[in-house]
């Protein structure tokens, strides 16, 4: 959250930290919504702004669910809520470009996940620039990779959509934004 203070995922530093003990939740049934939102809470991720030049102006939104899927031909994921507006507006332009955020790049995590300022359609106050193709690519960012929509497949309450690398690059960042057990980390290198 902004303002809070961020800890540190220490690296070669061993130790089992606050590992819980091996169980199985909800008594060998699938696991709730609820158990599934506590699960993913433990899965460490880098932290990306999905973003999209509309027929509206910019749009972006935060996302942890993204990866590499093939590096020849290139291309990547990302997850979207299936009712959200930001998988809507990437359907319609056809196109997405995912900005892996550095860990200087927090508050902007929270802008674009709707807990902090807004950013308008004109991405006032964000400093980017365009890919070839005409989508934002955030300057400070520690990657970028912009796409093409090559398809899309729903699954529960999310829509897995696949992009087509057409260009990628590196932004002006030098360590990755985490976001692990519900805040924000940066790694610290032993």
């Amino acid at each position: 959250m902004p303002g809070q203070s961020r800890s540190h995922i220490g690296v070669g530093t061993g130790g089992s930290g606050g590992r819980r003990a091996f169980e199985a939740i909800d008594d060998g049934r699938p696991p709730s919504a609820t158990a599934m939102r506590d699960l993913r809470r433990l899965h460490a991720a880098a932290v990306a702004v999905v973003t999209t030049n509309s027929d509206v102006g910019f749009r972006g939104i935060t996302v942890s669910a993204f990866c590499v899927v093939s590096l020849a031909p290139a291309s990547v994921l990302i997850c979207l809520a299936t009712r959200g507006e930001a998988l809507t507006t990437i359907a319609a332009a056809g196109r997405f470009a995912v900005n892996v955020l550095s860990d200087t790049q927090e508050f902007l995590a929270e802008r674009f996940a709707g807990r902090a300022p807004l950013v308008n359609p004109k991405f006032e106050g964000v400093t980017y620039r365009l890919s070839n193709a005409g989508d934002p690519l955030l300057d400070d960012c520690l990657v970028w990779f912009d796409c093409s929509v090559s398809s899309s497949y729903e699954s529960g309450d999310h829509t897995i959509v696949v992009g087509n690398v057409d260009e990628a690059g590196y932004g002006h960042g030098a360590m990755p934004l985490l976001y692990f057990d519900g805040a924000y980390h940066d790694i610290e290198i032993a």
